[in-house]
């Protein structure tokens, strides 16, 4: 008895080393499948967090990325420049200098990286301001939708966009600090509900068909159809700059009917209504060239011709439509801005622009509306540190009546944290 168990200990004893190294050798294994799969998931976070610097967040259906801007502007006016926070148009007669702090162009936004499916690949955007009553200087902000889209891309050329996103004819912006960019000034912008499809053609080409009607649409008119629209556009690299060149040509097209009241017993309330048809078209060029003339540089701009344009649309703050005697009419308008840019150092960099919107003289006048409205403007920017700008900019702004132009100017600063 004694002899059979000490050979049975024996035994094991000579067995252990080799169960032992078995399992150290799963162990290994099994290490090395975790350190695999954190370093796929460490670098999709650092593609996500790459995309535009924000931090991505884990542990939902589909990863997603924070990011957004805080911003300050001390502004100083000669004049009423149309709103507290933006110039729009400046009133007539109402040349009171003023000041204003504001921080509504603070922003939030995310992004979420959703799946692949057959091949097309679905992101999404969110993102809002402080904006949402309209910067009268009334409000301390309301937060509100700036873009909230869904983005399906097969990876071949061909791109879908479905939301709310910037209008994608005359698609240019000026590098303005006023938060209106150069609206109102020959520049056409807004954010609108939207299905865009592009398609890139090979050899930087491209084209793209539009669909659009602003989900805040004040304008009154009565819509059969929204805005139509197709732009055809070239972008590369052209002058090897190492900076995409962009040229594009655009249209759209819109068809309904508008209805406007006329006050006939003079107590301030629209007792009489005309309606008519209406048709409203945009023709629209863009260009953003950059080029190098010893320092880094760069032109770009748009100019336009077109008729029933309205501000919910393109911020032109003019009537989209006019009563001439019985008759509702497309007010006729044309315009454009063009910019020049330079960064002569590392952190330091300049714009310089100027824009108009003129519509037709007579057509304005019975609109009761402006005859022209432009604007010259300078900033610098003052990259203190990795998302970091400091900004001091001057707008020139004037808007000339049938009865005279009134003048005015904006001095600005401004503290910028992109994040």
């Amino acid at each position: 008895m004694r002899r059979a168990l000490l050979s049975v200990l024996t035994m094991s004893m000579l067995s252990a080393p080799a169960l032992a190294q078995d399992e150290v050798e799963l162990l290994k294994a099994q290490i090395k499948a975790l350190q695999e799969q954190m370093a796929k998931l460490q670098a999709k976070l650092n593609r996500l967090e790459a995309a535009r610097g924000g931090k991505a967040v884990v542990g939902v259906k589909s990863p997603i990325k924070i990011y957004g801007k805080i911003k300050m502007d001390a502004i100083y006016d000669t004049h009423n420049m149309g709103a507290d926070a933006f110039i729009t148009k400046l009133p007539r007669g109402d040349r009171a200098d003023r000041a204003t702090f504001n921080m509504k162009d603070t922003r939030l936004g995310f992004i979420v990286d959703g799946p692949e499916v057959d091949g097309w690949k679905v992101t999404g955007r969110v993102e809002g301001d402080f904006y949402g009553l309209g910067g009268s200087g009334k409000d301390n902000g309301a937060f509100r939708i700036r873009l909230s889209y869904i983005n399906l891309n097969d990876g071949q050329g061909t791109n879908i966009r479905i939301g709310q996103d910037y209008i994608p004819i005359a698609s240019q912006m000026a590098s303005t600090l006023d938060f209106l960019s150069m609206g109102a000034s020959g520049n056409l912008w807004d954010r609108v509900a939207q299905i865009t499809i592009t398609q890139n053609l090979g050899g930087g080409f491209g084209v793209l068909a539009t669909a659009w009607k602003s989900s805040a649409t004040t304008d009154g008119v009565g819509m059969r159809m929204p805005w139509l629209g197709a732009k055809a556009f070239y972008k590369g690299d052209l002058l090897g700059t190492g900076k995409p060149l962009y040229l594009a040509l655009g249209g759209a097209y819109r068809q309904g009917s508008d209805e406007i009241g006329v006050d006939t017993n003079d107590d301030k309330k629209l007792d009489k209504w005309y309606k008519d048809d209406v048709n409203d078209y945009l023709v629209a060029v863009e260009w953003n060239i950059p080029f190098n003339l010893f320092i880094p540089m760069g032109i770009k701009g748009e100019a336009y011709v077109g008729q029933g344009l309205t501000s919910r649309d393109f911020l032109v703050f003019t009537p989209a439509h006019y009563l001439d005697g019985e008759d509702v009419e497309e007010l006729q308008t044309k315009g454009g801005f063009i910019q020049l840019s330079m960064k002569p150092f590392e952190k330091i960099s300049f714009n310089f622009g100027a824009g108009m919107n003129d519509p037709d003289n007579d057509d304005a006048d019975k609109a009761g509306t402006y005859e022209k409205n432009w604007r010259a403007f300078g900033n610098v920017l003052y990259k203190f540190a990795p998302g970091v700008t400091f900004g001091l900019e001057i707008d020139h702004q004037e808007t000339l009546y049938d009865n005279g132009v009134e003048h005015g100017n904006r001095l600005m600063a401004s503290a910028i944290y992109v994040w």
